[in-house]
């Protein structure tokens, strides 16, 4: 076996132990604070299926993923709604990508912080059942450690890339290097992705980020939590050719 499959599949190994043992450590989100489980029925009317979600989970991982983007959020999932009436989020998280029930998701956030965004001009009712239907095909997937864009595994932010490109064309979020990520950040958090990756950061690996969604001229805002208000976004009534 060649020296560099070896590697691998030993950073990935000691990634995943690393990553298991934080995992379960993580702190829950602050009950005391954000938006209370009694508050989300009122909001939910203002969503639509395939907006996105981004929360705050705060443990070691994803605190070094927040310094590296120099952003607050640090994972994002897509909005659904059920016939009951309920909203689930599907998303990539560890160790299999899933559907969470919307209280839950929240729940996880650090203070319960999340905001919501909406594609520009919001989505066709054919594109939200074909996003539906991209997200589902998506379920059961492994989590990548690695944060590959071009493996078979899954995080969050590419999670939400993929199924949006399938579903609908639109892109979103921006795919660059670990070289052009780390570049942007003086205060990138070198050390910890060298640990990450036993020594060796993966320059020229792809990757998408939640921050490069979250601030993506795609995107308009649709709730934010840490504002008195519920604000809808710009609307925006042009929609960009796939």
């Amino acid at each position: 076996m060649h020296d560099g499959t070896m590697q691998t599949q030993l950073s990935t190994c000691l990634a995943g132990c690393l990553a298991l043992a934080l995992w379960l450590a993580r702190p829950a989100g602050a009950a005391a604070a954000g938006v209370s489980p009694e508050s989300l029925e009122r909001l939910a009317p203002q969503w639509q299926d395939g907006d996105l979600i981004f929360i705050r989970i705060s443990n070691p991982i994803f605190r070094r993923v927040a310094e590296t983007t120099d952003s607050w959020e640090t994972h994002v999932g897509l909005l659904f709604s059920e016939t009951n009436g309920t909203w689930q989020v599907a998303e990539s998280t560890f160790p299999f990508s899933k559907f969470s029930s919307l209280n839950r998701f929240i729940a996880r956030s650090e203070h319960r912080r999340f905001c919501v965004m909406r594609y520009r001009g919001g989505l066709t009712p054919e594109e939200k059942l074909d996003l539906r239907l991209s997200a589902g095909l998506r379920m059961g997937i492994p989590y990548d450690l690695g944060f590959n864009y071009d493996s078979p595994g899954l995080y969050c932010s590419k999670f939400v890339r993929q199924a949006y490109r399938e579903a609908t064309g639109y892109e979103v979020g921006r795919l660059e290097t670990f070289r052009e990520l780390l570049a942007k950040n003086p205060r990138a958090p070198l050390g910890f992705w060298r640990v990450w990756f036993l020594g060796h950061i993966p320059w020229e690996r792809r990757c998408v980020t939640t921050t490069s969604q979250l601030k993506s001229g795609d995107l308009t805002l649709v709730f934010d939590s840490t504002q008195s208000s519920a604000p809808m976004g710009r609307r925006d009534a042009s929609r960009p050719g796939r």
